[in-house]
């Protein structure tokens, strides 16, 4: 288990953990500091920042070795204002449970061990995800209803991270594009009604890409058809546009399962 999942788990956990030989502070919002970006001011590295319901108008940078958490999944909304990114992820930081929406790009990172989980990264104007370099634990999140790609990748490299278990789905260009030479998995993941390519990955990265276990459904084109050891079957989302909520229909649904034997895309429970 990595440093940043080790720190979150003791979070949820409600104990302390040691960081440096000093025990690990717990900030919250808007408790101890009124903003997010407030509390990352006062956060040291291994502090644990923790966010009530609410909308939250800023655009945040974290420092190294932080968790983020919400209190209650995706009550906690992260409002970019309708330009910038709204998310920008340092090294080594756990970033779980928030709606990120309504920057030009929801979501960038760039820097070794961060994790985002069950996030919602919707209706941005450009990109929900951007990464660079390296590529962070990206598991059970939502990503829809943004102008560009769900998520966009350049020289991404990873041995140990992998795009898991999200859904990435309804947005203007591709689920997933990849470009440099970037090595990593995408497996279980349900990418589904994208406007044009589900997966687009550059020559040069083909080889290093292993793309396993998903469900790309109904996106506009899908080159050369869909690659062996995928499928592609209705998701049956319950109420995507007017709910957000992309669980299946189990009266429609398929029941392929990942490779883990858990159901594709983000397990998410509404």
């Amino acid at each position: 288990m990595s440093r940043s999942a080790g720190r979150v788990t003791a979070a949820l956990l409600g104990v302390g953990v040691l960081a440096g030989g000093v025990w690990a502070a717990e900030i919250a919002v808007p408790t101890d500091a009124r903003t997010i970006s407030a509390a990352l001011l006062k956060a040291s590295p291994g502090d644990t920042v923790w966010v009530a319901d609410g909308v939250y108008r800023e655009r945040i940078m974290l420092p190294h070795d932080v968790a983020l958490m919400a209190r209650a999944r995706f009550a906690a909304v992260i409002d970019g204002g309708g330009r910038g990114t709204v998310v920008t992820l340092g090294k080594n930081n756990c970033l779980v449970g928030f709606e990120i929406r309504n920057g030009t790009i929801g979501l960038f990172t760039n820097g070794a061990g961060n994790a985002v989980r069950f996030c919602r990264i919707v209706r941005n104007w450009q990109t929900g995800v951007v990464c660079v370099r390296h590529l962070p634990a990206l598991e059970d999140n939502i990503i829809a209803f943004n102008g560009g790609s769900g998520i966009q990748g350049w020289d991404v490299r990873s041995s140990v991270a992998s795009v898991n278990h999200n859904t990435i789905a309804f947005n203007a260009n591709h689920g997933i594009a990849v470009g440099g030479s970037s090595n990593f998995v995408v497996e279980n993941n349900i990418i589904a009604y994208n406007e044009r390519f589900g997966l687009r990955i550059h020559e040069e990265s083909e080889k290093g890409v292993r793309v396993a276990n998903n469900n790309l459904y109904q996106n506009l084109s899908q080159r050369g058809g869909v690659p062996k050891g995928n499928f592609s079957f209705d998701p049956a989302f319950l109420s995507p546009r007017r709910k957000m909520n992309f669980n299946a229909d189990p009266k429609r649904c398929c029941t392929i399962k990942g490779t883990d034997n858990e159901n594709l895309g983000a397990r998410l429970s509404y």
